[in-house]
């Protein structure tokens, strides 16, 4: 009788374990469709977000993402991408790995769950106003264009020049000039505004300066 007692409490101390173990084991299914529904779920709540984000972003102009749709964005497609690597796991999975696999997928429901909850609001806006000054253009290094960036530079900076032209065969480094000449106006005093502007080859020009404005 003396080893009852001990038994016992061990028993209390194992049973949840095992029976949640048991469960994983028993209804792995349904925890696999519970995780594709919540995935389908979090994977429209995405694409809903990035349009709404581009739509904001393009009018008016100027417009940045905010810091916590950028992260959670972010966030959620490395999250997507990880639930395609539990997917094949499952899939491949061995009989006796099932309840280690249902545990498995159910964190990660969870996980994707809280992503759902913490969905930014579209109705308090997706982006807000940037920088009055702009922001830096991410670049590469200028291989052999150096002087032609000058050439361009120097135009910029004669008041009797009001539009320059680049022109040139695709993949020549026109963008890649262009947005170093971007950064480096971003540092001159003697401009109110410096706008980089990416437009479709059909546009509306009153559109367009309507936007810019």
């Amino acid at each position: 009788m003396e080893y009852v007692e001990p038994v016992a409490a061990i028993a209390n101390c194992l049973g949840s374990p095992v029976c949640k173990y048991l469960q994983y084991h028993r209804k792995l299914n349904d925890y696999v469709r519970n995780f594709k529904r919540i995935r389908d779920k979090l994977n429209c709540k995405m694409e809903d977000i990035e349009l709404q984000l581009k739509a904001e972003l393009l009018r008016p102009l100027g417009k940045i993402p905010k810091k916590g749709v950028e992260n959670w964005l972010k966030d959620v497609k490395e999250m997507i991408r990880e639930t395609q690597v539990v997917e094949n796991k499952v899939s491949n999975g061995r009989y006796l790995c099932r309840a280690c696999n249902g545990k498995l997928v159910d964190k990660k429901s969870r996980q994707m769950q809280e992503y759902l909850d913490k969905t930014p609001k579209a109705s308090e806006g997706l982006a807000v106003d940037g920088p009055s000054s702009g922001l830096p253009l991410e670049t590469s290094e200028l291989v052999g264009e150096e002087a032609v960036r000058k050439e361009i530079w120097a135009c910029l900076m004669q008041e009797e020049v009001s539009k320059i032209g680049v022109w040139g065969m695709g993949g020549v480094g026109k963008s890649t000039i262009m947005k170093h000449i971007h950064n480096d106006l971003l540092k001159e005093q003697r401009f109110e505004r410096v706008v980089w502007v990416t437009i479709s080859k059909e546009f509306n020009i009153v559109k367009l300066q309507n936007d810019i404005a």
